[in-house]
């Protein structure tokens, strides 16, 4: 019997190599698009349970607001000395997969930048003085307070439109040290024509949007309060020799829009959904997810 000679054998050799190289290169290509098929479906499922996770924790959220609700009915029906719970959180109420609770702020006792924007000019003049007396108050430059007004003064509109301070960020005088010291006084409320809450204003806000208050006179005053009728306060010594009308036009006693938080938990995601809610039922809606900022 001949022997197979031996560049056939080699050939052969070859060809098995080839094949095996060639069955090695499809088993990795299998691998990949295998690998590729696995994790997009697993990008698919993370995408779909985060989306109903936040439409979870929406609809928890929503619960919320009835919550401020009945806060805000009791608060009104104690009166102006009644406890308001402002900024203290709520009992932390069990869901599935996690819990809700919630908290509210009275925003009527700032400055409420969209009067800038008022349809009555003259409202809209005097709410440009005020801004501006309370940055004198305040140290803060005045130059800033001119961009403000050009930003939210510049058209009369019949309903404001901004709703969040952040809006300011894009002013380049607005720093972070500036921002941290204006919050506290500053507020974007729907009604152009809000009146300051005395017994939660800061004493600036009220020397500012009074005209011929002293900041003195402003602390005195606040520190004899809370008040319980507009009354009142027209009849503290500080005002006898102010205007009654503009006092009455630009004052209240009791809140009437409250920035509501809701902090829901769902499997150790935190959430945090912010709304501004107006006593009278009425509402404007703004909403900041997981960023914790008012």
């Amino acid at each position: 019997m001949k022997g197979v000679p031996c560049f056939a054998s080699g050939r052969f050799a070859r060809q098995r190599g080839a094949a095996l190289l060639i069955a090695l290169l499809a088993v990795a290509l299998a691998v990949l698009l295998a690998t590729e098929l696995v994790e997009r479906s697993q990008r698919d499922v993370a995408r779909t349970t985060a989306v109903v996770d936040a439409e979870r924790a929406w609809q928890f959220a929503e619960g919320v607001e009835g919550l401020a609700r009945d806060w805000i009915r009791r608060q009104r029906q104690a009166g102006p000395r009644g406890q308001l719970p402002d900024g203290r959180w709520s009992e932390p109420f069990p869901v599935p997969g996690g819990s809700v609770r919630g908290r509210m702020f009275a925003r009527d006792g700032r400055f409420n930048l969209n009067a800038l924007a008022g349809r009555d000019p003259a409202s809209a003049a005097a709410a440009r003085r005020a801004l501006l007396r309370l940055l004198a108050l305040l140290n803060v430059d005045p130059a800033l307070g001119e961009s403000i007004v050009a930003m939210y003064g510049g058209a009369r509109l019949p309903a404001p439109t901004r709703v969040h301070l952040s809006e300011l960020n894009r002013l380049e005088r607005f720093t972070p040290e500036i921002r941290r010291r204006l919050e506290p006084y500053l507020a974007l409320l729907p009604d152009a024509d809000a009146r300051i809450n005395v017994n939660r204003a800061l004493p600036e806000v009220l020397a500012a949007v009074i005209d011929g208050l002293s900041i003195e006179s402003a602390r005195s005053l606040i520190a004899r309060a809370p008040f319980e009728s507009l009354d009142e306060v027209v009849g503290q010594p500080e005002f006898a020799a102010l205007n009654p009308v503009a006092i009455r036009d630009r004052l209240d006693v009791e809140s009437e829009w409250f920035l509501v938080q809701a902090q829901v938990v769902l499997d150790g995601v935190v959430r945090d959904y912010f709304r501004l809610v107006g006593a009278s039922g009425s509402r404007y809606d703004f909403r900041y997810l997981s960023q914790g900022v008012p």
